[in-house]
C-alpha cells in the first residue's frame, strides 16, 4: 500500500518526465513550503502537511483532493457546518 508521501513522489515524478516544472522545488513553490518540507513528506520523514497544502498539491498533480486527502488520513472540512 502506497503512504501518501510515496504516492505523492511517484505522481509528481510521471508527471515531470512530460514537464520539467515539476521539480521538488518547483511544486514547493507554487504551493507555499520550503523544498526540503515537501521533500521529507514524500520520504515519509515528516507527516502529511495541512488540508489546505494538501488541497493545492491535489490541484498542482491534477489528483482528486479528497483522495489525496485519505491517503493522508484527513477528512475534508469541505460542506461540514461547524455549527452543530
Amino acid at each position: 500500500m502506497n503512504t501518501f508521501g510515496t504516492y505523492l513522489r511517484e505522481r509528481r515524478e510521471f508527471i515531470r518526465e512530460r514537464d520539467r516544472t515539476f521539480s521538488v522545488r518547483q511544486v514547493a513553490a507554487r504551493i507555499g513550503v520550503e523544498p526540503s518540507y515537501l521533500s521529507k513528506v514524500e520520504r515519509g520523514e515528516t507527516p502529511p502537511p495541512s488540508e489546505a497544502k494538501i488541497q493545492l498539491l491535489a490541484t498542482e498533480l491534477g489528483e482528486d483532493p479528497d483522495m489525496l486527502l485519505a491517503l493522508a488520513g484527513k477528512v475534508s472540512s469541505a460542506g461540514t457546518d461547524s455549527s452543530n
